[in-house]
C-alpha cells in the first residue's frame, strides 16, 4: 500500500534525525515510484509541479506577515510591560505568580501568536521570578511550557491560519473560534495552579490600588491591541487576512519606535528568522501536497475513511479516537507538519460524522500542540531546559502533571463544539 511506503520511509528517516521535509519528500518519491510514474521521465515534471501547484495560491500570501509580526513583537521588547501587567492584576490572587505565568502566557501570546516564542520571550523572567519567591525551578519551567499553548490556541495564529486555508475554512470563523477554548484553557490552568499551590510556601502578594492597575494599562495597553486590531479588521470585513497582517507588522513598528526599542539589527534579525521559518513552511506545504496527489491517486483518503467505519459509526467513538491519535502523534512530530499532512486525509471523515470543520480545525490545532509539553519531542520543553538551566529529564517529570489539565481541556472542547462556535456563530452568524 502506498501509504505505508510513504509514512513508513517518513518515520524511519525522522528517527535518523533527517529533517521533516527531506524526510516527507524522500517517502512521497518512493510513492511516487510504487504507483508507477517514476518508470518514465515523468516524475522529473509531475513531482516539481505539484510541489509547485501546492504553494502557488494567494491565501498563503498571509503567513508571512502573520509570523513577522510576532518576531516583531518579541524584537521591541514587550515582555517586562506584559510581566509587569499581568502581575499587577493577578499577582494578588492565591499562588499568585503561577497565575501571573498563565496570565502573562495569554497576554504575550495574544501579541505574537506562538508558543516558541512565549516560551523564549518570557520563561527566562517568569522562571527566575517564580523561583525568587519560592516555587522550585522545574515547576516554573513546566507551568512555563503548558502556558504557552494559551497563545496560538486563542489568539490569531499561524496553525489556525494554516488549517483555514487546508481545510478551505473563513480564516475569520477560525480566529474567532479559538476565543472560547483560550478561555477554558486559562481558567483551568489557573484552577490547577490554585488546587497544587499548598504544596508551596510561597507570599502573597497585597492587591493593587486601581490607580497602580490603570498605569500598568496605559504603559502596556497598546501593545495588547495587537490581537484585537487583526480579529476585528477581519471579522468586520475592513481588511482581508493578508491586509491585516500587514496592518499588524506596521502597527509592531510603529509601536516600536514609540517605546524607542526597535533597533535595526532586531529588526534585521526577525526578517531574517521570518524568511527561514516561512520557506520552511511553503516547502513542507508544496511536498505535502505532491504527497497528497499520490495518496488521492491510490484512493487513500477513502481507504482510511472506510476502514475507520468499519471500526465505529458513532461520532463520539470517532472523535475520542481521534484525540488519542493527535495526542500520540503530536509527542512525536511538530504540529504544522502534522496538520498539513493530516488534515486531507481526515476531512472526508470529519464530513461524513457532520463535525463542523471549525470545530475539528480547533480540535487538531490544540491536540497537536499539546506535543510541544510531551516528550520525547517537546519542542518547549527543549526550550525551556536551556533558559532555565535544568535537565530535561526534571523538566520532563514536572510537564506530566500539567498533561491532566491540558487533557481535559482536549476533551471539553471535542464533546462541548458550542464552546468553539459559539462566538464565531453570535458575530458571523451559524
Amino acid at each position: 500500500m502506498v501509504a505505508l511506503t510513504i509514512f513508513g520511509i517518513f518515520f524511519v528517516l525522522m528517527l535518523l534525525g533527517v529533517p521533516v521535509v527531506v524526510a516527507l519528500a524522500a517517502g512521497t518519491l518512493a510513492g511516487f515510484w510504487q504507483i508507477g510514474l517514476a518508470e518514465s521521465l515523468r516524475i522529473l515534471y509531475t513531482f516539481p509541479l505539484n510541489i509547485l501547484e501546492g504553494v502557488n495560491t494567494p491565501a498563503l500570501t498571509a503567513v508571512p506577515f502573520f509570523i513577522l509580526a510576532g518576531h516583531l513583537m518579541s524584537a521591541i521588547g514587550l515582555t517586562d510591560r506584559i510581566f509587569t501587567l499581568a502581575n499587577t492584576l493577578v499577582g494578588h490572587m492565591k499562588a499568585g505568580l503561577a497565575q501571573v505565568n498563565v496570565m502573562t502566557s495569554l497576554l504575550f501570546g495574544g501579541v505574537t501568536g506562538s508558543a516558541i516564542a512565549d516560551v523564549a520571550g518570557i520563561g527566562n523572567l517568569v522562571i527566575a521570578q517564580m523561583e525568587k519567591h519560592g516555587y522550585p525551578r522545574a515547576f516554573s519551567a513546566a507551568l512555563t511550557c503548558a502556558s504557552s499553548v494559551i497563545g496560538p490556541t486563542m489568539w490569531p495564529s499561524v496553525p489556525l491560519l494554516i488549517y483555514a486555508f487546508s481545510a478551505q475554512v473563513s480564516v475569520e470563523r477560525m480566529f474567532l473560534a479559538g476565543i472560547g477554548p483560550g478561555i477554558v484553557l486559562v481558567v483551568t490552568l489557573m484552577i490547577y495552579n490554585r488546587s497544587v499551590a499548598n504544596r508551596f510556601d510561597v507570599p502573597v502578594m497585597p492587591r493593587p490600588k486601581l490607580a497602580v492597575i490603570g498605569s500598568e494599562l496605559s504603559r502596556s495597553g497598546w501593545a495588547l491591541l495587537a490581537p484585537v486590531i487583526i480579529i476585528g479588521s477581519v471579522t468586520t470585513g475592513v481588511a482581508t487576512p493578508v491586509e491585516a497582517g500587514v496592518i499588524a507588522c506596521t502597527y509592531t513598528l510603529i509601536l516600536g519606535l514609540a517605546y524607542r526599542t526597535l533597533a535595526f539589527s532586531r529588526l534585521r534579525r526577525a526578517v531574517g528568522e521570518t524568511v527561514i521559518l516561512f520557506g520552511s513552511i511553503l516547502m513542507i506545504i508544496g511536498v505535502s501536497h505532491a504527497m497528497g496527489f499520490v495518496l488521492t491517486y491510490d484512493r487513500v483518503p477513502q481507504r482510511v475513511a472506510e476502514a475507520v467505519l468499519t471500526v465505529t459509526e458513532n461520532k463520539h467513538v470517532f472523535l475520542f479516537l481521534v484525540i488519542i491519535f493527535f495526542l500520540l502523534l503530536g509527542m512525536i512530530l511538530e504540529n504544522i507538519p502534522a496538520m498539513i499532512i493530516l488534515i486531507p486525509i481526515m476531512l472526508p471523515l470529519v464530513d461524513h460524522f457532520g463535525i463542523d470543520r471549525v470545530h475539528f480545525g480547533l480540535i487538531m490545532v490544540y491536540g497537536l500542540l499539546i506535543g510541544i509539553v510531551t516528550p520525547p519531542v517537546g519542542v518547549a520543553l527543549f526550550i525551556v531546559t536551556r533558559i532555565a538551566d535544568i535537565s530535561f529529564e526534571r523538566v520532563c517529570w514536572a510537564a506530566l502533571p500539567f498533561l491532566v489539565p491540558l487533557i481535559v481541556v482536549l476533551f471539553i472542547i471535542t464533546y462541548a463544539p458550542g464552546i468553539v462556535l459559539f462566538i464565531p456563530d453570535v458575530l458571523l452568524g451559524g
